[in-house]
């Protein structure tokens, strides 16, 4: 088949068993040459084998673009809601995972404006009421191939400086505030900077 389409191929089974099924479908991909379209809420899954990532909210793709720039550098506060409520994986029972507030909204009876915006903690970052009354179209962020659907100027700098510090403070030096040598190499990377 050209393509495969996964709907939530990993979901409610072990580790192993996961393995075993992401390594089925990256077989195929070779022996078929397949693209697979994956459907998953599972963003280590996305992390070990996508290439590119589209993010939905509310029947909408809000954030699309390589999977690194995705992981390391989103310019969409959903995206960054869902990078937040992500598990630690290094077993720190202290590190909480932090939900994204409200509820997701009617599909039926959808907000004006952006779908994000009544749950969005940015929302008010935005100049008058434009999140509020106008939906954002998918455009170009700031990165080549990386497109968001957000009225937010400096999405990068707010991500950087706000989001991470309270959802991911092991990424940051503690004295400096600055991203930690190995997230910069990636940032650099993702901007074209690194060598």
């Amino acid at each position: 088949p050209d393509i495969l389409i996964a709907d939530e191929p990993t979901t409610a089974l072990d580790v192993t068993v996961q393995a075993q099924i992401l390594d089925l479908l990256q077989d195929l991909q070779r022996e078929y040459g397949s693209a697979i379209v994956m459907i998953t809420h599972d963003l280590g899954v996305i992390a070990e084998i996508a290439d590119d990532v589209l993010v939905m909210y509310g029947g909408r793709a809000v954030e699309s673009g390589p999977t690194k720039t995705i992981l390391t550098l989103p310019e969409m506060p959903y995206t960054w809601g869902l990078l937040s409520s992500v598990p630690d994986i290094t077993g720190d029972t202290d590190v909480r995972l932090v939900p994204i507030p409200g509820m997701p909204p009617s599909l039926l009876n959808p907000p004006q404006g952006c779908a994000f915006h009544p749950r969005c903690p940015h929302v008010d970052k935005v100049p008058g009421d434009l999140c509020r009354t106008t939906l954002p179209e998918l455009a170009e962020a700031s990165q080549p191939g990386h497109l968001k659907r957000c009225h937010l100027v400096n999405p990068d700098e707010i991500y950087l400086k706000e989001v991470l510090p309270e959802t991911a403070p092991d990424l940051l030096d503690p004295e400096t505030g600055e991203a930690i040598p190995e997230l910069q190499e990636q940032i650099d990377e993702i901007q074209g900077e690194a060598p």
